[in-house]
């Protein structure tokens, strides 16, 4: 069996010389894959743009046999089985691993998220966060079913009576994609540190 937990998805950041055939080459995938994957017409890309390439399983670093994990490439199948879902090239997700370096450089946050009248534009949840500036992307999840969302800050949470003991208030557009049904709900939340 595969350990899923360790597989995470892999995305290159394109250079000056770089095109989509030598950018699938590296990464052992097809250039029909590299376009589905990355919703691309064609084989147009810009530099500093950010590309989904795959999966890797990452080892840990005091791990005592690593011969016994598989490496680079992580199998794909194994992440289609579980029904992970392709990242949005561009999105929130895209910018929350800019501003965290990858996941690299992150904080992180439990309690309780309130949901306020407001709907997201074009898709885009936003909400209110009293620890991180406007413009920070938070990843929100529900660990009562694993559901994960991005939410982009507008500001601190403001001072009334709804978000008093709460750490984030979040747009109700965003209720369903995290399977919540109340007005409030316990999260956990992953941020840039600043």
């Amino acid at each position: 069996t595969i350990d899923n937990e360790n597989i995470r998805e892999l995305y290159y950041h394109v250079g000056a010389k770089d095109d989509i055939g030598i950018i699938s080459t590296y990464a052992g995938i097809t250039k029909t894959e590299m376009r589905k994957w990355n919703s691309l017409k064609g084989n147009t890309l810009t530099v500093g743009q950010v590309v989904f390439i795959g999966w890797i399983k990452v080892m840990a670093l005091d791990s005592l046999n690593p011969e016994s994990l598989n490496a680079y490439p992580a199998p794909r199948r194994a992440v289609a089985e579980n029904n992970r879902q392709l990242p949005a090239p561009g999105g929130l997700d895209t910018a929350y691993l800019r501003q965290t370096n990858n996941g690299m450089n992150v904080l992180t946050e439990k309690g309780t998220a309130v949901f306020f009248e407001k709907a997201g534009k074009n898709g885009t949840y936003v909400a209110f966060h009293n620890a991180s500036p406007r413009g920070t992307i938070i990843k929100v999840a529900n660990p009562g079913n694993g559901k994960t969302i991005y939410v982009k800050v507008l500001g601190p949470l403001p001072d009334t009576k709804q978000y008093s003991g709460s750490i984030i208030g979040i747009c109700n557009a965003a209720k369903e994609a995290l399977g919540v049904t109340d007005t409030k709900s316990w999260c956990e939340l992953s941020y840039a540190a600043n």
